[in-house]
């Protein structure tokens, strides 16, 4: 307000000092002021709400575009509440409009109230604008940071890493708000206040006995006080519902509940529809699939759940799926066919194969054979710098791949080699970086010209599965969220790094011609090996681990012996069994990560797919399937 003049006067302590005051010149400047002062509320305002409502379709979009986490969602109450508090308050502090016949002091007095308003506003702007934007973002990240500690975190140094990293994030935030508020109380003192302090003193100075400063002070310091209780206790009760609302989404009862009918083919496709739905059901599951092959035809094949939770997509049987660490017993076919040819031998050690590398001495002996049988010494994945790569496939993700293994094998090994058996991801892949080493070729163009050519496996390929229709909502995998299920985009796979460990997709059909052809080297009439290689494949080394396949031997459930192996990337699971006394094979799939209930699911179905049929029945005995005991 610039009134020097006016102040001069209003600052005079000596009686004898009388200044006649322009009333009229003086009203045109509080109203001048009081107009300004208004614009700038206004604009404020408009500014905030405007950005608000801009953002509430975009947060909304991005979440369903991305497949974030039902935390992402908790900005969405926060924009409201704050667009909501700027229209309420604005309506219940109602600007008084400037008329021809206001009074000076009705116009001093309206500026007042309109100023210390806006000073309450600010020096609570913590409690109504940054908490409400403060708990849903730091619920977020909460999340997101358990979320990615379970994907990448192998060990407690991992886990303390991560939760450095969130509470870095923290104070990064904490600072952010503090300056925010630091602004709006410096604005408070410097700008505000001073305003408030001339108003008081000119409302003195009109000498309104009712509106003194001590007056003024004292009412406008109850009513602070009335209304910030109020406003803690809004402050308190949002708190406690967003919590509400994170339990309720925890729960699952928002979960989606996709009850159509499973797609079924083959002879038994409908008791096996009705299986897996049941199945599907009981452990809560987003989507299964099963395929039963016998005597090389399919018998039975089902799919029931949904492509992406919530989107109502049926899963087909023909969808494509990962498979996780089924991928290993495909990498020691390709290695198996380089052995057969002539390229590799089941001898060769890391030493020989990077004779230029700085390998450690303990690694120099490990061969070939002991890194797919998980008994190298391997560790079991990883550190988190390599899990978070995402080189492109071809040289760069071989050159990669490369790097990652000399950085492991610079170190002594985990285990002491050939004594015990340890399931390993990077054994794997060392393996499948010697086969790069040795013939020249990636990782990937060797399994495709050494598995999924001569096989005709036309559907299988590497990272996340893609549907051929691109019409329809793509295939997701999906993970645990405490009591739900959340939809995984395809940057949360597994590294290309470790490919030959866990990154191969396929179809049900595929899966199970990979399978029938192990069963057949196992009976001795496979087309893409000797019957003495398939028989080193599955002959366990240490424990019932052979190369990429368990053997599990005769038991009540299955009174005959079962190759097997499963797998999961936390977002998928796959598992595929085949029993060479019953020429059968069986392969289940689930886009649902929660691994102790989908292979839960998975062997219930390999269970009742074996007593379908009697052993040693000619022609074998089919009985309805059920679910085993």
């Amino acid at each position: 307000m610039d009134s020097d003049k006016y102040q001069q006067a209003w600052q005079a302590h000596s009686s004898e000092t009388r200044v006649t005051i322009d009333a009229d010149l003086l009203l045109k400047e509080v109203q001048r002021n009081q107009r300004s002062f208004r614009a700038t509320i206004f604009h404020r305002d408009f500014r905030e709400v405007g950005i608000a409502l801009l953002l509430l379709p975009l947060w909304l979009y991005l979440g369903v575009t991305f497949s974030e986490p039902w935390t992402w969602y908790l900005m969405v109450p926060a924009l409201i509440w704050v667009i909501g508090f700027f229209l309420v308050d604005r309506m219940r502090h109602k600007q008084k409009c400037i008329g021809p016949g206001e009074t000076l002091l009705e116009s001093v007095k309206e500026s007042l109230i309109q100023v210390e308003h806006q000073i309450w506003l600010l020096r609570n702007v913590f409690w109504w604008y940054l908490l409400p934007f403060t708990i849903p973002t730091l619920a977020f990240f909460a999340h997101l940071t358990w979320r990615v500690s379970e994907l990448v975190a192998k060990d407690l140094l991992d886990v303390v890493g991560l939760a450095g990293e969130f509470v870095f994030l923290v104070v990064v935030l904490s600072a952010v708000f503090y300056f925010v508020d630091y602004v709006n109380q410096r604005a408070v003192r410097t700008d505000l206040e001073p305003r408030r302090q001339e108003l008081l003193a000119l409302l003195k100075s009109l000498r309104d006995e009712s509106t003194s400063e001590g007056s003024m002070k004292s009412t406008e310091s109850v009513e602070s006080s009335r209304i910030f209780r109020r406003w803690l206790i809004v402050a308190v009760l949002s708190l406690v519902t967003y919590l509400l609302m994170a339990l309720v989404l925890a729960s699952g009862l928002f979960d989606s509940r996709y009850d159509g009918p499973p797609k079924i083919d083959g002879p038994a496709g409908a008791s096996l529809g009705r299986l897996i739905t049941d199945q599907r059901k009981e452990k809560n599951l987003v989507g299964l699939a099963a395929m039963v092959m016998v005597d090389g035809q399919v018998e039975a094949a089902a799919a029931q759940g949904e492509r992406k939770k919530g989107s109502g997509v049926p899963l087909e049987i023909s969808d494509r799926w990962h498979l996780g660490g089924v991928t290993k017993s495909i990498t020691a076919t390709m290695i198996a066919r380089l052995v057969e040819s002539g390229q590799m031998q089941w001898s060769d050690t890391i030493g020989e194969i990077f004779p230029e590398a700085s390998v450690h001495e303990d690694w120099k002996p490990v061969t070939l054979r002991q890194l797919l049988t998980d008994t190298a010494g391997a560790p079991p994945n990883f550190p988190k710098e390599v899990w978070r790569q995402r080189p492109a496939l071809g040289p760069e993700c071989t050159q990669a791949r490369r790097e990652a293994v000399l950085n492991v094998i610079a170190d002594k090994p985990a285990y002491p080699p050939g004594k015990k058996y340890a399931y390993s991801n990077v054994g794997y892949t060392i393996a499948g970086a010697m086969a790069e080493k040795a013939t020249g070729a990636t990782w990937e163009d060797l399994v495709k010209r050494e598995v999924f050519e001569p096989l005709e496996l036309t559907e299988a390929g590497f990272g996340p599965p893609k549907s051929a229709d691109d019409t329809l909502e793509q295939p997701r995998g999906h993970r645990k969220v405490l009591a739900g299920k959340v939809s995984v985009d395809d940057e949360a796979d597994n590294t290309p790094i470790m490919g030959p460990a866990g990154t191969v997709h396929m179809t049900l059909q595929n899966l199970c011609t990979f399978a029938r052809e192990h069963m057949l080297g196992q009976l001795g009439s496979g087309k893409l090996l000797s019957a003495e290689t398939y028989k080193r494949l599955h002959t366990p080394e240490l424990d019932d681990y052979a190369c990429g396949w368990l053997r599990k031997d005769p038991s009540a459930e299955i009174p005959c012996t079962v190759y097997w192996h499963n797998g999961s990337n936390t977002m998928w699971y796959a598992l595929v069994v085949f029993i060479p006394e019953k020429n059968m094979v069986v392969a289940v799939t689930s886009n649902d990560g929660d691994i102790e209930k989908a292979e839960a699911a998975a062997w219930e179905i390999v269970k009742a797919s074996a007593k379908q049929f009697n052993v040693g029945a000619d022609p074998p005995r089919r009985e309805p399937l059920q679910g085993a005991d």
